[in-house]
């Protein structure tokens, strides 16, 4: 079973104009209000693939029932730590000339270090759990909310023993790996500003994941995004390069989500005797960026922060092309 961390879900009010002037004024085309978080998308575009995966995350009593009740729809077992306040919501102005996303994101409201203890005890019940819902892969994915350590990636990592993608960014990406993250998915901005390092070419892009390989012993792999220039895996037995697919681009909230859920699509393919100790050399790198690349692609063609279909999925992923540039 997939298991998600999901601690800061949020609103996405996506704002569709023609284009974006600083300090004009403007008349939105169309809007859109969906209730998500990195680690919702993931779960939703796992759910969209047939995958099987559960969520434990913090759940704002004020209006978490936004969250819960799509979930419980969908059918993915929410266990739900509850916490005073409300989901946060971040406004996504998309320009739809030029297809750029401008993000203006609320940290959300503060989570007392009570309720983080209460998901550290859930998530070690679920690990030492007989029945199904015993988790063989880990998916942390997003920012750290308010009043929250940022090294609470750090110690889930630590406290499961269990294969984990890691998706964030700067201080809780450094103690990830330091904690022993299995793979990592960061965008190159993301990469940069993390490790105050330029990376302006492929080689140089490349050089460096690897030097991260080598310095974080149970790093696997990286997955490095990198939006119209496509995507790059980076692991243990070579380097492998996707181009963007020509496709009509409608939102990209929520691409680099579904990135994640078709990498874990592919790791969780793996045969399930391994799982969750996985052999050496045994990660299926280019089909991990295949299927990646595809449910990206498959999001990227929905509005808002829609995420995409199975059906979407599975004709993109004909078309996706990948090369192995390194060995």
């Amino acid at each position: 079973m997939i298991t998600i961390i999901s601690l800061n879900p949020c609103i996405d009010l996506t704002l569709n104009i023609p284009a974006l002037t600083i300090g004009g004024s403007h008349r939105t085309e169309d809007t859109r209000r969906d209730v998500a978080g990195k680690a919702i998308n993931v779960a939703y575009a796992l759910n969209n693939l047939k995958q099987p995966c559960q969520v434990i995350g913090f759940h704002f009593t004020e209006n978490g029932d936004l969250l819960a009740q799509p979930l419980e729809k969908a059918g993915i077992p929410y266990e739900q730590i509850p916490v005073a306040g409300s989901i946060r919501t971040n406004i996504k102005i998309f320009e739809k000339n030029s297809n750029v996303m401008t993000e203006i994101n609320h940290p959300g409201d503060s989570v007392p270090a009570e309720a983080v203890n209460l998901l550290l005890q859930k998530i070690q019940k679920t690990i030492e759990s007989t029945t199904q819902s015993k988790p063989t892969l880990f998916i942390l994915s997003g920012s750290i909310p308010t009043g929250v350590d940022t090294n609470v990636y750090g110690k889930i990592i630590s406290q499961t023993k269990v294969p984990t993608v890691l998706d964030t960014y700067g201080k809780a990406l450094l103690q990830g790996l330091e904690a022993g993250a299995f793979v990592i998915k960061p965008n190159l901005f993301e990469l940069e500003s993390t490790f105050n390092v330029s990376l302006p070419t492929r080689d140089m892009q490349v050089s460096f994941c690897r030097e991260l390989l080598a310095r974080y012993k149970n790093l696997r792999a990286i997955c490095l995004s990198m939006g119209g220039e496509g995507a790059m895996i980076i692991g243990e037995t070579g380097v492998y390069y996707s181009p963007p697919l020509d496709i009509p681009v409608r939102g990209v909230q929520g691409a680099g989500d579904s990135l994640v859920a078709g990498m874990a699509l592919e790791i969780s393919g793996i045969n399930k005797n391994t799982l969750p100790n996985i052999p050496p050399n045994t990660l299926p790198l280019e089909a991990m960026l295949r299927s990646a690349v595809a449910m990206a692609s498959a999001s990227v063609i929905c509005e808002g922060t829609l995420i995409g279909t199975q059906k979407d999925f599975e004709a993109l992923r004909k078309h996706v092309k990948v090369e192995k540039i390194a060995n």
